[in-house]
C-alpha cells in the first residue's frame, strides 16, 4: 500500500514538473508584425508612339546600386524582367544618390539623387520608431533615360503606392 502511495506521489511530481517546463519551450511569435522600413517605390514606363501613352516597361537586366547606403550597395544586381524596384532612403541624411543601369550588359548610368525630408513616426511599443519620408525634389543625369517624376511624396511602409515614374 506504501509502495503504491510513492508511485502515485512520483507520478504526480513528474506530470506537475512536466508541465511547468513545457511553457518554457514554447517559442513567442514576434509581437511586431508591421512592416517598420519605408520603401521608395519606383516604376519604369515607356513611351509608345502607335498608342501614344505610357506603358509599364520591364528593364532587361537592371543594376540598381545605391551610392550613400553600404547596405544597399548592391540591391539590384542583375534584376531581370523588372519594372518596377523598391528603394529605401536613409534616416540619417535628407539626401542619397542610386544608380541605374537599364541593361547592364551595354547601357549608361543614370544617377539619381532623391531629395526628401524626415519624419520619426512612433508605430508601437512592440515595434517602436521608424521613419516616413517627404520627396521633396529629384536631381537625375539624362543618359539613357528621357525624364523622372515624382507621383506620390510620402514614402511609407504603405504597400501598392508608387513614388516615381522613370520613362524611357
Amino acid at each position: 500500500m506504501a509502495k503504491n502511495k510513492y508511485i502515485c506521489f512520483g507520478m504526480v511530481l513528474l506530470i506537475s514538473t512536466t508541465l511547468a517546463v513545457l511553457p518554457a519551450c514554447n517559442t513567442v511569435r514576434n509581437p511586431c508584425l508591421e512592416p517598420k522600413v519605408s520603401k521608395l517605390n519606383v516604376a519604369c514606363y515607356q513611351y509608345k508612339t502607335d498608342s501614344k501613352t505610357y506603358i509599364d516597361t520591364a528593364l532587361p537586366n537592371a543594376n540598381f546600386v545605391c551610392l550613400d547606403i553600404d547596405s544597399a550597395n548592391r540591391w539590384y544586381w542583375g534584376a531581370k524582367a523588372q519594372s518596377k524596384y523598391e528603394l529605401v532612403l536613409s534616416p540619417l541624411r535628407d539626401t542619397v544618390r542610386w544608380a541605374l543601369q537599364a541593361d547592364s550588359a551595354y547601357s549608361p548610368i543614370d544617377t539619381f539623387t532623391f531629395v526628401y525630408s524626415r519624419k520619426l513616426k512612433f508605430i508601437s511599443n512592440a515595434c517602436g520608431y521608424s521613419y516616413d519620408f517627404e520627396l521633396k525634389n529629384i536631381i537625375s543625369t539624362n543618359r539613357n533615360i528621357d525624364s523622372v517624376r515624382i507621383e506620390t511624396n510620402l514614402v511609407t511602409t504603405k504597400a501598392g503606392t508608387e513614388n516615381v515614374k522613370i520613362y524611357f
